[in-house]
């Protein structure tokens, strides 16, 4: 049951949208909160899983704010060389456990440290390169899941297996957010 009013997590006017080219013509004050079949998406199969969380295109040095009072429980190494997808430039992810769960903040490079208190719309980091080719698509973004108590990691959801039982839809908390 969602009980839990989240804030922004960007300076950035967040849009519905399903049209996975909307960022082509997104005005600089917005980005599109991605809706299936989008594939910055929750739920969205891609290659070879499914997309644990929604991704937020946004350019670099964007700062990222937390959407909700909690506690920074755990930083993690979250895509590049360091989690074993060395396609993927290294960048960190911020756990931060609150009313509504668990909320990573992935793709980005944190300004805030384990155990740290942080109020509803503290900076926490910053988002980063996460892509190392251009092809034609946002290189930066953040990437937001939401997660059951007490979880401690951001486990993959891979191709044809059952949703990780601590994984949650973080979309509707953001719809509340969007125009």
């Amino acid at each position: 049951m969602m009980t839990a009013v989240w804030k922004n997590p960007l300076p950035l006017r967040l849009v519905l949208s399903d049209d996975s080219e909307s960022f082509r013509d997104m005005p600089p004050d917005a980005t599109a909160l991605p809706l299936a079949p989008h594939p910055g998406a929750y739920g969205v199969q891609r290659q070879n899983h499914v997309h644990e969380g929604v991704d937020l295109y946004c350019p670099a040095s964007t700062p990222v704010q937390a959407v909700e009072a909690g506690e920074v429980v755990a930083i993690i190494p979250f895509t590049g060389a360091q989690a074993g997808s060395d396609w993927w430039e290294d960048t960190d992810a911020v756990l931060v456990e609150g009313d509504s769960g668990v909320v990573v903040y992935g793709e980005i490079a944190p300004t805030c440290h384990l155990g740290q208190q942080v109020a509803a719309g503290d900076t926490i980091g910053h988002v980063v390169t996460v892509l190392k080719k251009d092809k034609g698509r946002p290189m930066a973004m953040l990437h937001l899941e939401l997660h059951a108590q007490g979880t401690r990691d951001a486990p993959e959801w891979p191709s044809l297996e059952a949703k990780p039982e601590t994984l949650r839809d973080p979309t509707p908390y953001l719809r509340g957010l969007a125009e």
